[in-house]
């Protein structure tokens, strides 16, 4: 690949993602937690504690944490506001792009590299992520960059280099070293073993079907082991020994909750959809590279087979299962998604040279296009004002001249160019006008912000739901208060007469049990809501004169994430039947 390569898949990325940070999304329910969490490092300057509201936070380890707040002192802002926390994200998206293009590249060829970069920059998985400040993302560039480096052996290393006699304690080159110290972050960046096993199952499977035992051998290296042990285990073993409940959460994902408990079948067929619009090319791709992997014996393709079929079955053995887990694993589908595009576009060169004209384009999809988009958007079917329907009119017949002039000249890089365009620019389009279930609360907490006085205390009720709280405190003052429940009301540490406090209307029957209280504004919906009695309120409570208080209990890691009740601040409460 050429440095203009490598050039222009940044810029496709710097659009894709610069156009999400800028749009005025609004956080997500699950997208909110890692920047409130690192915003709360900050604050404290503990690093290696996640919390929430002071409370330990350890559903995930901190290296996405340290990424997130290292962009946010680059940029000097504190994790507060939805561009700042949504660069570090899409910087780990570039770097998975730029690796799979690269590893294409030593796979195959310049044109399968650069084909391989555009489409995994377009999947629509791949893309979803890089545009949200959650954790997959990280673990994904961890992931795919110990598949680098292990590509960069196994492909562009001669292993007699090492010699015969490569002892479990002998010398590696760099390559070697640098691939167990990523093979350690794995445990670093989400959950222990996810990513590890990702990438020990492909590399090992790989490894034994070659049958090449010197190559093996260099892997089997003590020191590798121990410093790939030592970067992924000790902060998950220091985090028990503060936090003797650590266990018992990660054994709770693990084993005890049926949560997200999904047959073993379920990647297969949702792999289809995460890789739209590029999954018949991948599809189309094994069955015309598997010869050539299996009979053949080609060890490139080999290797890409591997990395696209061992994670499925490795994953497919826990009964957790979820589309992101295979965020990591989109890479050799972009890959062989490219591999298929080509036989594709030679078959269209194929047919008759009058359906390949750009004005049988136009009549055929352009004009019919542009019409229905046209008519969408009158009768108010498509969001947005006329101006951005009438500028997605004018790129689409722009794609479509695009991809016949490809079709006449049989140059499948117009075809390829009129595609990514549309991709990028539909998907642009619609993170700042398709319709976002977490716009109304966003506009809730922005005017609740606004309404409190500076000098009157703010808290966010922590029981409103498991990660509810998250998107609240982001977009509330950095010094709001979160209660573990509303028992916390009779905490000690609270002096004021009076309180704002964000709940849900159900609660506000339980609320007189602390004082008197008024509603003073509330959402017109709140996501996932089932009544109004669901939505998000702002009270305002002034305590009663005798209400007793109470030293706060601290909160234990499985309390926070509400997998277990408690602890009560005092008696346990009273339940009303509308909050029940």
């Amino acid at each position: 690949m050429r440095w203009t390569d490598y050039a222009l898949l940044t810029i496709l990325m710097v659009f894709l993602c610069g156009a999400d940070a800028i749009s005025g999304r609004p956080l997500t329910l699950h997208e909110a937690r890692l920047p409130q969490t690192s915003r709360e490092m900050m604050r404290s300057g503990n690093w290696l504690i996640p919390t929430s509201g002071g409370r330990p936070w350890l559903e995930r380890p901190p290296l996405p944490h340290w990424i997130m707040i290292t962009t946010a002192y680059a940029t000097d802002t504190q994790c507060d506001t939805e561009w700042s926390v949504r660069i570090a994200p899409g910087l780990m998206a570039l770097i998975v792009v730029l690796l799979t293009a690269w590893m294409a590249d030593v796979l195959f060829d310049r044109n399968i590299a650069l084909a391989s970069g555009l489409i995994l920059a377009t999947m629509f998985e791949f893309y979803r992520y890089a545009t949200l400040a959650e954790d997959d993302i990280f673990l994904a560039a961890v992931v795919v960059g110990a598949m680098a480096l292990f590509v960069r052996m196994e492909f562009l290393f001669d292993p007699q280099a090492l010699g015969r006699r490569t002892s479990i304690f002998g010398w590696r080159p760099w390559p070697v070293v640098a691939f167990f110290i990523l093979l350690g972050l794995t445990n670093m960046a989400k959950g222990p073993i996810v990513g590890a096993a990702v990438v020990l199952g492909t590399t090992g499977v790989f490894l034994l079907i070659q049958k090449q035992w010197l190559r093996i051998k260099r892997y089997l290296w003590l020191w590798g082991i121990l410093a790939a042990a030592v970067i992924g285990f000790s902060w998950h073993i220091w985090i028990q020994r503060r936090f003797p409940e650590y266990w018992s959460n990660l054994r709770y994902d693990f084993s005890d909750t049926e949560e997200f408990n999904n047959p073993w079948w379920y990647y297969p067929p949702n792999l289809l959809f995460l890789t739209l619009p590029w999954s018949p090319a991948a599809i189309i791709a094994l069955f015309l590279t598997w010869r050539g992997a299996w009979r053949e014996k080609q060890p490139n393709l080999r290797f890409l087979w591997c990395w696209a079929i061992v994670p499925i079955i490795v994953l497919s053995l826990a009964h957790r299962k979820h589309h992101h887990y295979l965020v990591p694993s989109l890479a050799p589908w972009a890959i062989l998604a490219a591999l298929g595009v080509k036989p594709i576009a030679q078959h269209m060169f194929q047919g008759p040279a009058k359906t390949r004209k750009i004005s049988f384009g136009l009549m055929i999809f352009g004009a019919p296009g542009a019409i229905t988009l046209a008519v969408l958007a009158v009768l108010h079917i498509i969001p947005g004002p006329f101006a951005m329907t009438a500028a997605l009119i004018a790129i689409w017949l722009l794609c479509v001249i695009m991809f016949y002039r490809g079709l006449w000249i049989h140059d499948a890089r117009w075809l390829m160019a009129a595609m990514i365009l549309g991709f990028s620019v539909l998907y642009s389009w619609g993170q700042r006008y398709w319709p976002n279930a977490d716009v109304q609360d966003t506009q809730f907490t922005r005017e609740a912000e606004a309404d409190v006085p500076r000098d009157k205390l703010l808290a966010v009720d922590g029981d409103v739901g498991p990660l509810d709280f998250f998107r609240l405190q982001f977009y509330l003052r950095p010094d709001a208060m979160l209660l573990q429940n509303l028992t916390y009301l009779r905490s000690n540490q609270i002096h004021s007469p009076d309180i704002y406090i964000i709940s849900r209307a159900k609660f506000a029957a339980d609320l007189s049990q602390y004082g008197t209280s008024e509603q003073i504004l509330q959402s017109t919906y709140t996501r996932r809501e089932t009544s109004p009695a669901d939505r998000f309120t702002l009270f305002h409570l002034i305590f009663s004169p005798d209400l007793s208080r109470y030293d706060p209990p601290p909160v234990s890691p499985m309390q926070a994430m509400m997998r277990e009740s408690g602890p009560f601040c005092g008696p346990a409460p009273v339940k009303t039947r509308a909050s029940e």
